[in-house]
């Protein structure tokens, strides 16, 4: 007489509760994703590539004659299209991989209902194929810069550490948004207001330094400070120093927005695929 046997499949317990074991034996399926985003981002595009190139660089344009013509900005020995331009490139990144990351468990709910996988992997593999973006993005960075005449330096090898903040800061931001998206919709409709408003606090036309000292700590809280002034600061080599201090305090902040973002998922996770 055969016997059926019922297996229950559960997420293996680790640290948090997060399976970071089975997360890494399924890096194939994570690769999938990243195939799977990249191509739904530029398949059946007429100008995929022209598109990312264009939004920073048009933008780059307009706000450099309005700002350094008619108010005067200016930005000491870095040229003010560059200094936009770079913050710009950043903030594409972040509001496409915000957006995307918003909607992932929503757009993949057939997966996550039907199909057990570490649910962590969605949000994650949307973030990373939004790096595509913005590399193409900086393609052009090196002819700007051929153009105003500024060389890179050996600040450039720290450029990495500055990508590593910024994912970080958009996956912690991410697991927020996407997970009370999953509930409560509301949070797709209010985050372009969201985005709008965070492009005003973070030093994209400006320099932070135009804050007062006792509250540039406070306003470097804001982990988008450390990325824009980052990069800034490791690809144009301002003459200013290193922004040393913003970047820490940016760190601990972007840390702690991915550490409470992950607890947050964790406790809601076991009801993802009856609120979807």
């Amino acid at each position: 007489m055969n016997e059926r046997v019922i297996q229950r499949v559960r997420p293996a317990k680790t640290w948090n509760g997060f399976a970071w074991r089975e997360m890494w034996e399924r890096r194939e399926l994570v690769e999938a994703l990243i195939r799977r985003e990249i191509q739904l981002r530029y398949r059946q595009t007429f100008a995929g590539v022209l598109w990312v190139l264009g939004q920073p660089l048009i933008t780059t344009i307009v706000l450099s004659i309005l700002l350094t013509r008619l108010a005067g900005q200016t930005q000491g020995n870095v040229p003010y299209p560059l200094f936009v331009y770079v913050a710009l490139v950043a903030w594409a990144y972040v509001s496409h991989a915000l957006t995307k990351a918003t909607t992932c468990f929503i757009e993949h709910a057939v997966l996550i209902q039907r199909v057990y996988l570490p649910r962590l992997l969605i949000p994650f593999s949307v973030i990373v194929a939004a790096l595509t973006d913005f590399a193409v993005a900086l393609l052009l960075l090196p002819i700007l810069m051929f153009i105003y005449q500024i060389a890179p330096s050996i600040t450039l090898l720290a450029f990495p550490l500055v990508v590593v903040l910024m994912v970080i800061t958009v996956f912690g931001m991410g697991l927020w948004l996407a997970t009370f998206n999953a509930e409560y919709r509301d949070i797709s409709f209010a985050l372009p207001f969201l985005l709008q408003l965070g492009l005003f606090v973070t030093p994209m036309f400006y320099s932070s330094e135009i804050i007062p000292l006792p509250w540039r700590w406070l306003y470097a809280l804001n982990p988008m400070v450390g990325v824009v002034e980052g990069m800034r600061w490791t690809l144009l080599n301002p003459m200013y120093p290193a922004p040393t201090a913003l970047f820490l305090i940016s760190t601990c902040s972007a840390i702690a927005i991915l550490v409470s973002g992950l607890y947050l998922f964790q406790r809601r996770e076991p009801i993802l695929a009856d609120v979807i």
